[in-house]
């Protein structure tokens, strides 16, 4: 005679949970519910118990199979000390149901556990997210994790995001966070240009964290003891001289013959300045230059983004960055300050290309031509459509290639904000 399952209650009724889930769906059911779990992990600082599935495991993992199959598997709780809690349990997740869900806060902890527990598609799917969420102001991060990963080639593209959008990069928090190595290779980069100043002050403020970080007391000495050599790939030459006086000689990071050495340079415009490099100047085809340090979130039709801009090059503006989609459209005014007025210059209506994330391309039918030191005011506004994000705290100082341009916000902007993300732009 069969044998009959029932439930707790003794209604005479089996419970049947089972019924209309997939595999993935059960799976996850035996896990929260920690039904007939058969192995315990003791996860993070506090020791949380985490209950699992030996099955499971070793079917995913041949980390966890040699762990616990075999004459040297583990018997009693195993620790896991090296991460939380939340982060093992969402590993566990895609263990028991293929899905796992990514965010900017748990990314690198369950990355470094899909590679310790050899879960692959776990880890392809920790760096896709990586790599599709690279930002200016999250590069820095993502630069020092592709670094301690081994990953090559997220590590190109987080420093490529930076190389071009140095102001804002080294501007970020994660900037003096980074280990020496990574510091170096965005100081020393041939195609990294952002202003002088901010390139040094940023390196001071990195050199601060490093001492602390090796114990060191924060003194001139100690400063130029982490920089190392890097100190001479900091693009000094570039600076004005009077800049170089009033930000650099007060540091106290180079010697007096450094001093000397780069002051005849300032006087002279000619000259060796060896061990010091000289960055050659940088050309600029179809680059796309960050006007905000960040976006925001800000929903709203209509709008209307106004700002002035003064190239020290001859550059074509090709075209702009700008937050919306696709069935936006926009009306251009591009304006040339003449005497004590601005007058137009051109116009146009134009609809969103190529769009990427929360902004698209607009280009411009035509290249219009910005003469070195005059300035144009760019009117954008949103005829239809409408966005979801715009730019947050627009930058006064930008660079393309090595092309210094000044920006600054009109008059005639009624928001703090604004729509235009990039230009684009090339040299003449």
């Amino acid at each position: 005679m069969a044998s009959k399952e029932v439930r707790g209650d003794n209604s005479g009724f089996v419970d049947n949970w089972q019924s209309g889930k997939s595999l993935a769906e059960c799976n996850s059911h035996m896990l929260t519910s920690e039904d007939s779990c058969d192995v315990n992990f003791r996860v993070g600082k506090e020791e949380k118990l985490v209950r699992a599935h030996r099955y499971v495991l070793m079917s995913r993992s041949c980390v966890f199979h040699a762990m616990l199959c075999g004459p040297l598997a583990e018997k009693e709780e195993i620790k896991i000390p090296d991460v939380e809690g939340e982060i093992f349990s969402e590993m566990l997740r895609y263990l028991y149901t293929d899905t796992s869900t990514p965010t900017a806060e748990n990314v690198t902890g369950v990355l470094y556990l899909a590679k310790k527990y050899a879960v692959g598609g776990l880890e392809r799917l920790c760096l896709t997210y990586l790599e599709s969420s690279l930002t200016a102001e999250n590069a820095c991060v993502i630069l020092e994790q592709a670094h301690v990963f081994d990953e090559e080639k997220l590590l190109d593209r987080a420093l490529k995001v930076i190389v071009q959008n140095g102001d804002v990069a080294i501007q970020s928090s994660a900037f003096t966070a980074l280990c020496h190595t990574c510091f170096h290779k965005i100081v020393s980069a041939a195609d990294f240009v952002a202003k002088p100043e901010t390139v040094f002050s940023a390196a001071m403020s990195w050199c601060e964290d490093e001492c602390k970080r090796h114990g060191r007391e924060i003194t001139r000495d100690n400063k130029r003891l982490v920089l190392g050599d890097s100190v001479y790939d900091i693009d000094f030459t570039a600076m004005d001289a009077k800049e170089f006086v009033r930000f650099v000689v007060p540091s106290g990071v180079l010697s007096n013959e450094e001093y000397i050495k780069l002051l005849c340079f300032f006087t002279m415009s000619e000259g060796d300045v060896a061990p010091f490099k000289i960055k050659p100047k940088q050309l600029v085809s179809h680059s796309k230059v960050s006007l905000y340090k960040s976006s925001v979130y800000s929903k709203g039709k209509a709008q209307t983004s106004v700002i002035i801009i003064k190239c020290y090059d001859d550059l074509r503006l090709l075209g702009f960055v700008v937050y919306g989609s696709g069935d936006c459209s926009y009306d251009i005014k591009l304006e040339h300050e003449i005497g004590a007025s601005f007058q137009d210059a051109k116009q146009a209506k134009l609809s969103g290309k190529s769009g990427f994330g929360a902004c698209v391309k607009l280009h411009l039918n035509q290249p219009f031509i910005l003469e070195r030191c005059e300035r144009y005011r760019i009117h954008i506004t949103m005829a239809s459509g409408e966005t979801v994000t715009q730019g947050s705290s627009l930058l006064s100082e930008v660079f393309a290639g090595s092309c210094r341009i000044s920006v600054s916000k009109s008059g005639l902007n009624k928001t703090e904000n604004g729509l235009i993300s990039h230009l684009i732009l090339e040299n003449t």
